[in-house]
């Protein structure tokens, strides 16, 4: 498995981990455990859920099986690493966001960090592009070198 593909899952599961911790403090809340005010936490805990989790797993998973262009080459990981950069700080900044039940000037920080998540995954996009195409599926081998496209 490439070493970028492991980066993103395994940022996707701390991210899963501290989406379910924030979670598990906003339903104690409701039993009257913690602070009411952590549900503050919401948009943060949906983003590091969503994005942290369920994007980088997919993200991750899809730079290791998208099909190759050119044996072994995987396209521009170039544009792939500006995208895991670009998510994590863009989850970061959400979570420092948090921080806004004791610094109301930290709330300021969550929207760019949905401009960075979302920059993130365009970047990635921009690189998994060209290696989206149909499989090619050779026929039976009494049937020579033709090729059927899967479509």
């Amino acid at each position: 498995m490439p070493l970028l593909s492991r980066c993103f899952i395994r940022s996707a599961l701390v991210c899963l981990a501290i989406g379910f911790t924030l979670g598990g403090l906003m339903l104690s809340a409701k039993g009257g455990a913690v602070d009411a005010r952590v549900w503050a936490w919401l948009p943060m805990h949906i983003a590091l859920l969503v994005n942290g989790w369920l994007v980088q797993l997919s993200l991750g998973v899809m730079y290791w099986i998208l099909p190759r262009i050119h044996l072994g080459d995987r396209g521009r990981p170039a544009w792939a690493w500006s995208g895991f950069v670009c998510l994590q700080v863009g989850l970061l900044l959400a979570l420092v966001s948090g921080a806004s039940l004791w610094i109301a000037e930290a709330a300021n920080l969550f929207a760019p960090a949905m401009v960075l998540q979302a920059a993130g995954i365009v970047l990635f996009a921009v690189h998994a592009w060209p290696r989206i195409r149909p499989a090619i599926v050779r026929a039976a081998q009494g049937a020579g070198d033709r090729t059927v496209s899967n479509s």
